[in-house]
């Protein structure tokens, strides 16, 4: 009986923490922006087009890769930055943005928050604006890294 109760409740324990792991729609995005399922939020312009897109997309190492690779070939540039996070240009698709590398509780994500329009290339100040508030509003530390 006391073997049945101890695997029981380590069976419990390790359910409690699958279930308490973090997932994409566990987020929650800046003021604005509209949750329109799996862990993508809109921010729209007041003509009712997207200004911003925020991507919470679960860690693998091949989309990490490909988010911190340049790519001459389909004109995509990504710019490092401090603290896992990166700006990039994609002109195969006419947007430009901010995303980071993050860990909370064990489990990785990549943040990325995209805007229409390349006319400046180096002007990232909106999205990096969003993720900094996205960071404040779910308590990440952009540096805490694994």
């Amino acid at each position: 009986m006391f073997k049945k109760i101890v695997i029981f409740l380590v069976f419990s324990l390790v359910m409690v923490g699958v279930v308490s792991a973090v997932g994409i729609t566990d987020f929650k995005a800046p003021d604005n922006f509209e949750d329109v399922g799996d862990g993508v939020y809109v921010l729209y312009d007041s003509s009712k087009n997207p200004n911003q897109i925020l991507s919470v997309i679960a860690y693998t190492e091949h989309d990490a890769e490909d988010y911190i690779t340049n790519d001459t070939e389909n004109n995509y540039t990504v710019f490092e930055g401090e603290n896992n996070t990166y700006n990039f240009v994609d002109e195969s698709v006419g947007e430009k943005g901010t995303f980071e590398l993050i860990e909370v509780d064990g489990v990785k994500f990549i943040i990325d928050f995209a805007k229409r329009g390349i006319d400046d290339k180096t002007d990232f100040n909106e999205t990096f604006n969003s993720l900094m508030e996205f960071n404040k509003l779910n308590n990440v530390n952009s540096t805490e890294w694994v």
